[in-house]
């Protein structure tokens, strides 16, 4: 009988119906009351950081766009949109903003083409799987700078290891400059760049070889069907999910290839390897045309916040 006395003096304590307080509590407020101001203290450390590191950055960037800086220790005059006339007016612009497309199909292609035939080839190993897996993604490890001057040294015209190696073999009449023929040297660009990223594609679509039903494979085998049959109507549409993926995190890592082209070329020769990321470095930084480099800053996120867009609106199209 205790029990029994004691439930109306706790409900009494409590202030009511303890079924009414937790229908009161899910209609209100998610925070009980008094948590909020706590809530907030506990999120302003990072709220301030992400405003300073984040949201001040952005601000300044449109602030130069509408301006004309030589830099924060000078005066800026405001201009107006006269940047952005003159960056649609600039030849360079269309011709990086034309280059940094094509770099985006290199990559995607030769990085996450590669990742996909490896990974296939891979994931049929049994022994050496592991040893492989980790030879092919260790590259992705190793910095961009690091891989352009690797690269640069390969691509060499009289001392590299590419032009040595075909003249050893009787094929010297292929030999080039990579680096220096305006019709080779952004391919050859990206050949180091690829090489660099395909490790992580490779490791993704293995991951998503690992999730396919495998009595699908018996099935189609029952069908009668051969391994191209089995990679094609099973292997790819079990890797839909993962392949929009990789295609754009490929595409949105295409846009950061600052680095390898920098430290190989320089943009050159004659801007035939200039994308728009290090366009804007050499505008912001050789040029001191900071108004201009702020519209080129706006271009490419816009560029990326679009690639990031669609590829979601189609991955979404593909799991209906």
């Amino acid at each position: 009988m205790a029990p029994l006395s004691t439930a109306p003096a706790m409900a009494g304590h409590t202030g009511g119906n303890p079924a009414r307080m937790s229908i009161r509590r899910t209609a209100g407020s998610a925070w009980p009351d008094g948590d909020t101001g706590t809530a907030f203290w506990l999120m302003a450390p990072a709220l301030a950081l992400y405003a300073v590191f984040t949201l001040l950055p952005i601000a300044a960037t449109f602030w130069l766009s509408f301006n004309s800086s030589a830099g924060f220790n000078t005066s800026a005059s405001f201009v107006g949109v006269d940047n952005y006339a003159k960056a649609a007016q600039d030849p360079i612009v269309w011709k990086s903003l034309g280059h940094t497309f094509l770099w985006l199909a290199y990559h995607v292609v030769m990085a996450g083409g590669l990742g996909l035939l490896l990974a296939l080839a891979v994931s049929r190993l049994r022994i050496t799987r592991v040893f492989f897996r980790t030879a092919f993604f260790l590259p992705h490890l190793v910095s961009l700078a690091v891989v352009g001057v690797i690269w640069a040294n390969i691509y060499d015209p009289f001392f590299g290891l590419l032009n040595t190696a075909l003249t050893r073999i009787g094929l010297g009449a292929f030999t080039q400059g990579w680096l220096s023929d305006p019709a080779l040297v952004l391919f050859s660009v990206n050949v180091a760049s690829s090489w660099q990223g395909f490790g992580l594609y490779m490791l993704l679509f293995i991951a998503g070889l690992q999730n396919i039903d495998h009595s699908l494979y018996d099935a189609a085998e029952v069908d009668g069907a051969n391994a191209f049959q089995k990679l094609i109507y099973v292997t790819l549409p079990g890797l839909r999910e993962v392949t929009t993926f990789v295609i754009s995190l490929a595409m949105i890592n295409g846009l950061k290839g600052f680095a390898t082209v920098f430290v190989m070329t320089n943009g050159g020769p004659f801007y035939q390897s200039e994308l728009i990321t290090t366009y804007i470095y050499r505008l912001a930084f050789q040029s001191q045309d900071h108004g201009l480099a702020a519209v080129l800053c706006i271009l490419l996120s816009l560029l990326a916040i679009a690639i990031t867009i669609v590829f979601n609106r189609w991955r979404a199209r593909l799991s209906q």
